[in-house]
């Protein structure tokens, strides 16, 4: 491995994704203790996804805000605890914090079996209203929880991620939350 290649195996972090037990909590403890915001809050997303080759309704809210050009997003899982998600584990032992970074993927196919080859599995795919796929895989080698997330990269993301870096640069501390239904999205 080449010294431009130590810690960017599958690229650039472009995300670091905690779990949380209340998102409005968390938005609000990471803005006053941390000065991160604004803060958009997408409550009620459901994805459809398939999770260990079962079919999964995925749901949750997420917030999403930047600390300069790295995205922080807080997840909330709304599933039941008896439904097998990849957050199930951790929500039902009130495991709190990190629980993926995430990359771009031009090629989210490729990713997925470079990384599978490194060992990681329980994959998780995800797929937007839009047909966009999203996919985690776990580490079937740490005893860590390790987490990796891989997001298809299409022009509107690139976009939303231009925005909310640019919105962070010039924001004052004001209107630190904005909550959007997902529904809207569809």
């Amino acid at each position: 491995m080449g010294e431009d290649e130590v810690g960017q195996r599958f690229g650039q972090v472009v995300h670091v994704a905690y779990l949380v037990p209340d998102i409005d909590v968390a938005m609000r403890d990471w803005t006053r203790q941390l000065g991160i915001g604004p803060w958009t809050c997408i409550r009620n997303i459901e994805l459809d996804s398939t999770y260990k080759g079962e079919p999964l309704n995925l749901l949750i809210h997420e917030a999403l805000a930047y600390a300069g050009t790295l995205q922080i997003q807080l997840v909330q899982s709304l599933n039941d605890p008896a439904v097998d998600t990849p957050y199930r584990d951790r929500v039902t032992a009130g495991q709190w914090g990190m629980h993926h970074v995430a990359y771009f993927a031009e090629d989210v196919d490729a990713a997925v079996a470079a990384a599978l080859q490194q060992g990681f599995g329980d994959t998780c795919e995800m797929r937007g209203g839009d047909g966009h796929r999203y996919y985690y895989l776990r580490s079937l080698e740490s005893q860590t929880e390790l987490w990796i997330e891989f997001l298809e990269l299409f022009p509107m993301l690139s976009d939303i991620y231009a925005q909310g870096i640019a919105e962070t640069a010039i924001w004052d501390g004001t209107e630190a939350f904005r909550n959007v239904d997902f529904s809207t999205f569809t």
